[in-house]
């Protein structure tokens, strides 16, 4: 169950930086067409921190064990 745990982490955060790096991308163009881009922009980039904060929830890295 660990092996999986890790996986699906190692998973949400490989997406969750490949989903950033086309948000990236729909920002030059939100500059340039607001009108058009402003929504998958702002989907783009809601589902990369998502998949970010599952990760690191998943990890459990974030937390301090005493």
């Amino acid at each position: 169950m660990n092996t999986f745990k890790e996986l699906t982490s190692s998973f949400l955060l490989i997406i969750s930086w490949f989903l950033f790096a086309i948000s990236a991308y729909l920002l030059y163009w939100t500059i340039i067409m607001p009108e058009y881009v402003i929504i998958p922009f702002l989907l783009f980039a809601a589902a990369g921190l998502l998949c970010f904060y599952s990760s690191r929830k998943l990890d459990g890295r974030g937390k301090v064990e005493t």
